[in-house]
């Protein structure tokens, strides 16, 4: 064993190279049995490369007839959403609106704060409106859906953590001017 360590880092140099030591193709042939001048050479047949060629050209044309069929019948159910989609998207718009009418009722004391937070809120509108079309185009994509209905929850948590804010504001305002009166 000693052995074959010393003499792996005495030839170091000859493994690690990248290409073989000079004369090694011929010492190659030499233990099949063959001699360099009796390696066959091969020649191009003619008829043997227009059989190739025309058997890569049916291959290539049969690809572009079916990558077209499928494209004109993906164009086709691009809008057909999942009606379960179409019934949870009402469900959470509703549901979605609804808090955002509750926070627009609110009186905020200064009114260009309530006017930026409504903004933002709208802003979320932009990222849904891409989620709509991502579905649209890909209405049979799980990742899509659960995307966009996380999207919805996440939305809703937000706005409910909005609503009870403002309500502790309006408790904690209205305590200040109970206190104030009295």
């Amino acid at each position: 064993m000693i052995d074959l360590e010393k003499h792996i880092k005495e030839q170091r140099l000859l493994i690690d190279s990248d290409s073989p030591r000079e004369g090694h193709e011929e010492r190659f042939l030499q233990k099949l049995g063959r001699d360099i001048d009796s390696v066959p050479v091969r020649k191009f047949n003619f008829r043997h490369g227009l059989q190739i060629a025309a058997s890569i050209a049916i291959i290539l044309t049969s690809a572009i007839v079916l990558m077209r069929q499928n494209r004109s019948g993906e164009k086709m159910a691009e809008h057909e959403v999942p009606a379960a989609m179409l019934e949870a998207d009402m469900y959470y718009t509703s549901q979605v609106n609804a808090r955002y009418d509750q926070i627009k009722e609110f009186d905020f004391e200064n009114s260009e704060e309530k006017a930026v937070l409504l903004n933002e809120l709208k802003d979320l509108e932009v990222y849904h409106r891409q989620l709509m079309n991502d579905l649209e185009t890909n209405p049979d994509d799980d990742q899509v859906i659960n995307v966009l209905i996380r999207h919805y929850q996440i939305k809703l948590e937000v706005m409910d953590q909005i609503i009870i804010q403002l309500n502790q504001v309006k408790k904690e305002t209205s305590k200040k001017n109970e206190n104030e009166s009295v």
